[in-house]
């Protein structure tokens, strides 16, 4: 759970609120997976953005988080995006 320090207490807050037991391990180490690499600038606004984009867009499936992870590392624009338009494609 190293990811924890990095990430933010709305992050957290909003893990403790949608998933139970080890779920949230789970979470935060998929949506720690996603670094500053992968958003435009090495933005922190643009990380912590989309994480809690992914986590609105999973509402508490895991599975969810995973695939959004992943397509999140491609483009994470999308998943702000879709998070904003409250619709995934």
């Amino acid at each position: 759970m190293w990811g924890i320090r990095q990430m933010d207490k709305k992050i957290l807050d909003r893990i403790n609120l949608d998933f139970c037991g080890e779920q949230k391990d789970r979470v935060i180490d998929e949506l720690s997976s996603i670094e500053l690499k992968h958003v435009m600038a090495d933005s922190e606004y643009n990380l912590e953005n989309t994480r809690l984009s992914i986590l609105k867009l999973a509402k508490g499936d895991l599975n969810e988080v995973i695939e959004l992870t992943k397509r999140a590392k491609i483009d994470f624009r999308d998943i702000i995006l879709w998070a904003t338009q409250e619709k995934k494609i």
